[in-house]
């Protein structure tokens, strides 16, 4: 089924200054306005920073929140929509990354044809989900969709062994649901009813519009499957143990554990030579293998009708598209459809995003802003160097680990070294057929590595994407051109407002490596205990207490915020902090006390920080995102490491008595 996930990656926008521009110009310093003074800060400074803007932002119908963080990517997109336009608008050399950018563009944007042609694209397929007649074929038929990036109730994917970084195996994680996560499917709360509601409606929908008979009674066949799935998943704090999460298998075991899953005959059909699988959840394969042999063949193909047709919604005309829509809207509160360009942005970004990455690069991406980032980079490392030699819980030869980890970091800026190509031929009249081969692409593209050894040229995200990440088996960090942008970072701006918005990210992505995930692996990308039993112990403690803290705040009234699957975003929250503000004293303007508008160096740094967060949300969005995302909301990603950070108490003079204040005693401090 279709997974609306909304998962939060670090988000940040670049404004470049123009190539003409003098350097003797005065820079110009982003101001900080609309500062509520009657909010005192150390009750709430996301408020005192915020709240002026946030009373008077406004969401767009089509949009399910506005602001910094992933709300960049809209006006984002707008530029990636231009550059589309572009290409579809001129003539290419066939196969050049115009003509393919062009071409897709153009053939998504022809919704006269595509809603002419109904569901005729996907007859084929729900033809051969007709056919099944056995276990093998219906295990065949899934192997099939996984080459159409389909994963359906079988979760492939390929990447490095957590312990042979070296090497490249096939990885099994649970699958099988469309509800955000398997909790969706329990839950008995007002806001949880209408969702499970939503999504039975929307399936019923799919199978009443290619003309399948009593399709309510088919989409309470396929939600009774799912659910059944559900009660073998684990949960998301169980995902978060890594050596729980893995268990490696040889080919010949999980044929005997799982004979109704036809393994060998999966990898057949998938072309890949595999010895052997690391099994993320074994007790969802188990549980599958179980149900594949009880619940009757008709009821699977019900199942895998339904789940096909979520899958290519929004391929196909205007009704599905519309009923994936309004499922959507029960998750996200947004209210009207985003416009044609937008979407078609959207999916052009996600299946050939780095042909776009190309030419959004050349066209708004200032070289110089990758060159000032990875000097603030370098410059981070050698202030979290600093940290770890003066903390007081970690032994000194635990210390050398950690800093050799931390300098074997790999830094990836801008935009890919080696751009992946495209070798896909795509026509301007097929939008179903190209979004086909696209997706076999994507599936060729992943197949290539198996048994390899990891290509450390290829990157996780496209280039215009606003995001970053820390990859914990490459141990690397990367920040695409997208995130280069105000107001995280301003090749103009003053070092206290560059070093509270990006440094905060940066700071952020290098404790990554740090926190209670990364941690467990080494400088080489494995999963080995580098720590000794006293310092492991100290840091088990340590991220307790962050836990224990962020559990306590609640958004919407009453919804608290999970500590336990936001720990690693929260310690890397908190040391980020730390950490940038540490490399912002190393600076001319940190040892410096000259007020800029009003406001000290110190003081803007803080600012800074807050106003990278400045998010507003729908609150049936942000209730969805408690639900499944590992970050934090945006309040308590400003105020939550504050109130543990003592030069934020000196800079605004927060005293006892003030909402957030925490004694020294309090404070929690792991980097």
């Amino acid at each position: 089924m279709k997974h609306l996930t909304y998962l939060a990656i670090f988000v940040l926008v670049f404004v470049a200054c123009k190539e003409e521009q003098k350097q003797e110009e005065q820079p110009k310093v982003p101001e900080f306005d609309g500062i509520s003074q009657n909010i005192k800060p150390g009750d709430n400074f996301f408020a005192h920073v915020n709240k002026q803007w946030y009373d008077n932002a406004v969401i767009a119908d089509d949009q399910v929140g506005v602001g910094s963080y992933m709300f960049l990517n809209i006006p984002q997109r707008e530029l990636l929509e231009d550059i589309l336009e572009n290409a579809a608008a001129g003539e290419h050399t066939k196969g050049s990354i115009e003509q393919k950018l062009g071409d897709f563009y153009a053939s998504g944007m022809d919704t006269v044809q595509i809603n002419k042609r109904g569901f005729e694209p996907i007859k084929p397929m729900l033809d051969k989900i007709e056919k099944i007649n056995d276990a093998p074929s219906l295990m065949r038929l899934v192997s099939e969709e996984q080459k159409n990036g389909h994963a359906s109730i079988i979760g492939l994917y390929i990447s490095a062994d957590q312990e042979n970084s070296q090497l490249n195996i096939m990885h099994a994680v649970q699958a099988g649901l469309g509800l955000p996560d398997r909790d969706y499917y329990f839950g008995t709360d007002d806001e949880t009813v209408a969702i499970q509601k939503a999504y039975k409606e929307y399936l019923s929908t799919l199978l009443e519009l290619t003309n399948e008979a009593d399709p309510s009674q088919k989409a309470n066949i396929v939600y009774t499957i799912e659910k059944k799935l559900a009660e073998a998943h684990k949960t998301r704090v169980e995902r978060r143990k890594i050596e729980e999460n893995y268990n490696k298998y040889s080919l010949g075991q999980i044929k005997e554990m799982h004979p109704n899953l036809q393994w060998d005959l999966q990898f057949e059909t998938l072309g890949l030579a595999v010895d052997s699988v690391d099994m993320k959840q074994p007790a969802y394969y188990d549980a599958l293998d179980k149900m594949v042999g009880e619940i009757p063949l008709q009821d699977w193909k019900t199942y895998l009708k339904a789940s096909t047709l979520s899958y290519y919604a929004d391929y196909l005309s205007k009704p599905f598209e519309e009923a994936s829509f309004e499922y959507s809207k029960a998750l996200t509160g947004q209210s009207k459809q985003q416009t044609r360009e937008q979407a078609m942005v959207k999916q052009v970004d996600g299946l050939l995003g780095f042909a776009l990455g190309q030419l959004y690069t050349k066209q708004h991406f200032n070289e110089e802003a990758k060159k000032r980032a990875l000097e603030l980079v370098n410059n981070f490392q050698k202030a979290f160097e600093a940290r770890m030699d003066n903390l007081d819980w970690m032994s000194d030869s635990t210390k050398v680990k950690a800093k050799e980890k931390l300098y074997a970091i790999t830094k990836k800026i801008g935009y890919p070294d080696v751009w992946r190509e495209y070798d896909v031929e795509i026509n301007r009249d097929q939008y179903f057929e190209n979004v086909l081969k696209l997706e076999r692409n994507d599936f060729d593209y992943m197949a290539a590595q198996l048994n390899k050894a990891p290509d450390k040229d290829r990157w996780g995200t496209t280039p215009s994407t606003v995001t970053a990440y820390y990859n914990a088996s490459l141990n690397e960090i990367v920040f695409p051109a997208g995130i280069l942008q105000f107001p995280y970072f301003d090749v103009n701006a003053d070092d206290a407002v560059n070093y509270g918005g990006i440094g905060m990210v940066i700071g952020h992505e290098f404790t990554h490596a740090f926190d209670d995930r990364g941690a467990q692996f080494d400088k080489d990308g494995n999963v080995k205990n580098w720590w000794t039993d006293d310092d492991l112990k100290n840091f088990k403690a340590k991220t307790q207490l962050i836990i224990d803290r962020y559990g306590e705040f609640t958004v919407l009234d009453s919804l608290h915020i999970n500590g336990a699957t936001t720990v690693g975003e929260n310690v890397a929250d908190n040391g980020g902090i730390s950490i940038a503000y540490d490399a912002f004293k190393l600076t001319k303007q940190g040892q410096d006390t000259t007020k800029i508008g009003g406001y000290s160096p110190d003081q803007r740094f803080f600012m800074s920080i807050a106003r990278i967060w400045r998010v507003k949300t729908r609150d049936e969005f942000l209730r969805t995102y408690i639900n499944t995302n590992s970050h934090s909301p945006a309040i308590w990603r400003v105020n939550g490491p504050l109130m543990n950070s003592t030069p934020f108490y000196d800079a605004f003079n927060v005293q006892p008595g003030d909402s957030n204040y925490k004694s020294v005693e309090e404070r929690i401090k792991i980097w």
